[in-house]
């Protein structure tokens, strides 16, 4: 949770609200099938029960900066490199825009392909 302290109080943005922000995006990507939960994240959920609720996205933190680590299913047919700055662009612009945040990075894992449906 990151918190700012404005003069007049504190605000804390919760790591749920920074995820919202980066799903709304991610679909809005012509080209992108679905985020997915990370190897990691599935494990912790199959064995433990645990389930994170973050859609495939990891969010580190160092103060005031954050990196973002997104797991995405593609459609066949898009080239992977141009759709990654596009979503690693969007992104970047969004959370900083709407929070406040810098962002350092925006790593994306392209797990799979997709068929799109017409």
């Amino acid at each position: 949770m990151s918190s700012f302290n404005t003069g007049n109080g504190c605000i804390s943005i919760d790591d749920q609200v920074i995820v919202g922000y980066i799903t709304e995006e991610v679909h809005k990507i012509k080209g992108v099938s679905k985020m997915i939960s990370s190897i990691s994240d599935n494990f912790s959920k199959n064995i433990f029960g645990r389930d994170s609720g973050m859609n495939g996205v990891r969010i580190n933190r160092d103060g005031d900066n954050i990196s973002i680590n997104l797991h995405i299913i593609v459609y066949y047919g898009y080239n992977i490199p141009q759709l990654s700055y596009e979503i690693q662009s969007a992104i970047k612009n969004v959370i900083e825009e709407f929070t406040g945040l810098k962002v350092d990075a925006v790593n994306i894992s392209v797990e799979g392909i997709d068929q799109e449906n017409d």
